[in-house]
């Protein structure tokens, strides 16, 4: 594999990676804004702790190396903070509204396809024609 493969692969799953941590933040800021709009006592502040240290963990994920195994051992363990603190926030909302959404699950399931899609398109990893087996089968057929 060619340094140029390599390293838009190393930036591809990066963004993928940064993305997902993205998308988990804007569901749970959303679903304390609306969790507001109800009257729903705390939703707001919820929303916005969630927002605030899911941003944090994006943040910080963003300044790391894409290899994962070229991370520092503080880093892992610093990064796991992050995740555990911004995990307890959204844990919080998800307690406010007395409901669980596994929106940014599904929207961070669709980055994963179109990321291994995109590995495919550049013939870096084995057609196991990700996109005809993932529930949005069809969706990328355009691309």
């Amino acid at each position: 594999m060619s340094q140029g493969t390599k390293a838009v692969l190393d930036d591809l799953k990066h963004a993928g990676e940064f993305t997902k941590i993205e998308n988990t933040a804007i569901v749970y800021v959303l679903r304390g804004w609306f969790g507001s709009l109800s009257a729903i006592p705390g939703a707001l502040e919820a929303g916005d702790d969630a927002w605030a240290f899911t941003t944090l963990q994006e943040h910080f994920d963003s300044k790391l190396n894409p290899d994962p195994t070229k991370r520092t051992p503080e880093q892992v363990k610093i990064l796991g903070k992050l995740q555990k603190k911004a995990k307890e926030t959204q844990d919080r909302v998800d307690e406010i509204l007395g409901a669980k959404s596994d929106e940014d699950e599904r929207m961070n399931k669709l980055v994963d396809a179109f990321v291994q899609h995109c590995e495919e398109l550049i013939g870096t990893r084995d057609s196991g024609n990700v996109i005809e087996t993932h529930e949005h089968a069809g969706d990328f057929k355009e691309w």
